[in-house]
C-alpha cells in the first residue's frame, strides 16, 4: 500500500495548522500531501489578511519544496516536482469587509477557495452556531455570484441549514463541504445533513470527511477506524466520485488563535474541545498514508482510493478554477 500512497495525488482538503510553524510544513510532507487548502485567513480584517498572505508568499519563496498553486496544472506539478502545493483558502468571507471587489484581490493573489461563514453571522449569511439562520444576504447572492465569475471555490463548511441551501441554490458552479461529516451519524451543528450532503453531490461538489473526534463519534476519542465508516457511508451516500479527506487539523496552534476560534462558543463545549484526543491512528496529517492503507483494507479498488484521496478534489478545482 506504500507504492499506492506514494503514486497518488494526495490532497488535504482542509488544514487549519499555525502556518508559522515550519513544523506544519514538514508533518504534511512526511504524509505524503501533494497539496493542502490552507487557511490563511477567517474572522480576519483587511490588514491582517494582507500581512498573513505576505508571509505566505515570503514563506514559500524561501523553500524551494514548497509551490503556491494558482491552477489545477500546479498540484500536478507539484506531485511531479516533489514539493507540497499551497492553496490559498479563507475560512470566512471578513477578509473582503462589505467591498465586493476585495475578491478580486484576493483572487490575484492566489486565494482559491473561501467558506462563506465561520461560526456565526456575517454580512453573507450564518454559521451553524445561529440558531435561527435567516439564510443568504443580498450581499451573499452578489459574493457567490462573484466567486462564480472569478473562478473561487464556495466552501460551505460552517454555514448554517439555511444558508447553506440558499448558497447551493445560488450557486452556478460546484460548491464544497471541505471539512464536514454526516449528520446522521454524529448529531454536531457543524455536520451535515444526508439531504445537503446529496445536493452538494448533485451539483458537481466534494464532501471532505473530518477527523476531528467530537464530529466523528460526539466524544473527545475515535479511531482511524470510526473516521474510515464515515467515509464508507458517504461513499454510499453520495457516490465515490464526490468524497475527499478535510480532516481539519489544527497542529501547533496557539492559544491565541484558539481563543478566537472558540469564541461564542458556551464555556462548557469550548472546554469539551480543549479536551478533544488526537484521532488513533490518524493523529497528525504525517499519518495520511494510513488511511489510504485503511481504505484499501476495506476494499476499495485502487482507483476508487485515488479519487478519495485526492482526484476528486482536483476535479473540482479544475471545474470550478
Amino acid at each position: 500500500m506504500a507504492d499506492l500512497h506514494r503514486d497518488s495525488i494526495i490532497i488535504d482538503g482542509l488544514n487549519a495548522s499555525n502556518f508559522y510553524a515550519p513544523r506544519v510544513f514538514d508533518r504534511l510532507r512526511a504524509g505524503g500531501v501533494t497539496a493542502a487548502n490552507v487557511t490563511l485567513a477567517a474572522w480576519h480584517d483587511l490588514q491582517e489578511t494582507m500581512k498573513i498572505i505576505a508571509d505566505m508568499l515570503h514563506l514559500i519563496e524561501a523553500r524551494d519544496d514548497l509551490i503556491q498553486v494558482r491552477d489545477a496544472d500546479d498540484i500536478t506539478r507539484a506531485k511531479a516536482a516533489n514539493k507540497l502545493g499551497i492553496i490559498f483558502g479563507f475560512q470566512d468571507t471578513a477578509p473582503i469587509g462589505d467591498n465586493l471587489k476585495m475578491l478580486a484581490v484576493y483572487r490575484a493573489l492566489g486565494v482559491r477557495i473561501i467558506q462563506l461563514t465561520y461560526n456565526h453571522t456575517n454580512r453573507v449569511g450564518s454559521g451553524n452556531l445561529i440558531p435561527d439562520d435567516p439564510g443568504l444576504t443580498q450581499f451573499g447572492r452578489n459574493v457567490i455570484a462573484e466567486m462564480n465569475r472569478l473562478g473561487i471555490l464556495v466552501d460551505l463548511s460552517h454555514c448554517g441549514v439555511r444558508t447553506t441551501w440558499d448558497a447551493i441554490e445560488a450557486s452556478t458552479k460546484p460548491v464544497a463541504f471541505t471539512h464536514a461529516n454526516p449528520f446522521a451519524l454524529c448529531p454536531h451543528p457543524r455536520n451535515k445533513s444526508d439531504d445537503a450532503l446529496k445536493a452538494v453531490a448533485a451539483k458537481g461538489g466534494v464532501v471532505g470527511g473530518v477527523v476531528f473526534a467530537p464530529m466523528l463519534t460526539g466524544a473527545a476519542t475515535a479511531t482511524l477506524d470510526e473516521y474510515l465508516q464515515r467515509v464508507d457511508y458517504l461513499v454510499n451516500l453520495i457516490g465515490v466520485d464526490h468524497v475527499g479527506i478535510g480532516p481539519d487539523f489544527m497542529e501547533e496552534m496557539t492559544e491565541e488563535v484558539s481563543a478566537r476560534a472558540l469564541s461564542g462558543m458556551p464555556p462548557e463545549v469550548a472546554a469539551k474541545f480543549r479536551a478533544v484526543q488526537p484521532t488513533q491512528g490518524f493523529e497528525s496529517i504525517a499519518a495520511c498514508a494510513n488511511v489510504t492503507a485503511g481504505l484499501s483494507a476495506r476494499g476499495y479498488r485502487d482507483a476508487d482510493v485515488k479519487k478519495i484521496m485526492g482526484e476528486n478534489w482536483l476535479r473540482l478545482y479544475r471545474a470550478v478554477w
